[in-house]
């Protein structure tokens, strides 16, 4: 899977920033279900927001999870995985002052949608209300706690949705596109549709990653963040 991932990069680098947005929030997601936490045991602090131990602890255990299951490496980097679950952790939390700042909202029946077409809860393809509770059970959690932290992170969502959804290609980068394509084509050959809208969306997602990535940097260098080193 390494070495996929790698050649995937060289010749594509917006899907290895994809799959890597997609890792984080996932262990983001799995390790903060918890409370928010109290400062008494929080190894970060977000503006009004912590990052508890167990919030921590959680991510951290699923990323190292991921590097010694999925990718199969023997000598992980302890340092690094830290990093990742610190790092993710604190982004979530600026995602949440974000989507506070911008005054969104989610609706009962946006959290109901997202919890019944979870497919970790459909058994035989539908949503099972018993089997949601036997899996939030399995993993100490009660509904009325999974359904608060699911609903923080679908205003994070909506707060990263705003950013991507206002990134648009500009003239230069339009005519940047229908050059390569005519390009691929070949000489005296007219280029595809389907080929030039293939290379319009690939432009589209990186620049929407970089505005992206661009904007949670300046969000984290605003914020008021601590970080309780030795608790990590």
């Amino acid at each position: 899977m390494l070495r996929t991932m790698r050649e995937g990069s060289q010749k594509h680098p917006w899907i290895l920033w994809t799959i890597l947005i997609a890792i984080t929030v996932t262990f983001v997601i799995v390790g903060a279900w918890d409370y928010e936490g109290s400062s008494s045991n929080a190894v970060a602090e977000v503006g009004p927001y912590t990052v508890s131990l167990q919030e921590y602890r959680r991510t951290y255990d699923n990323y190292y999870r991921f590097y010694r299951d999925q990718l199969k490496q023997e000598d992980i980097d302890e340092e690094q995985i830290k990093q990742l679950a610190i790092n993710g952790l604190i982004d979530a939390k600026s995602w949440t002052l974000v989507a506070e700042e911008f005054g969104l909202v989610v609706s009962q029946e946006e959290l109901r949608n997202s919890i019944v077409n979870q497919q970790e809860f459909q058994k035989d393809g539908a949503f099972d209300p018993q089997f949601y509770q036997r899996v939030l059970a399995n993993n100490r959690m009660t509904p009325g706690e999974f359904e608060s932290q699911r609903k923080i992170e679908l205003l994070r969502d909506k707060a990263r949705l705003l950013i991507t959804e206002s990134t648009t290609l500009t003239p230069a980068e339009l005519k940047e596109v229908e050059e390569l394509a005519t390009r691929q084509a070949g000489e005296g050959q007219e280029p595809d549709a389907s080929t030039t809208e293939r290379i319009r969306l690939q432009f589209l997602l990186q620049k929407k990653q970089r505005a992206l990535q661009a904007f949670q940097t300046s969000m984290r260098s605003r914020s008021n963040i601590v970080i309780h080193d030795h608790l990590l």
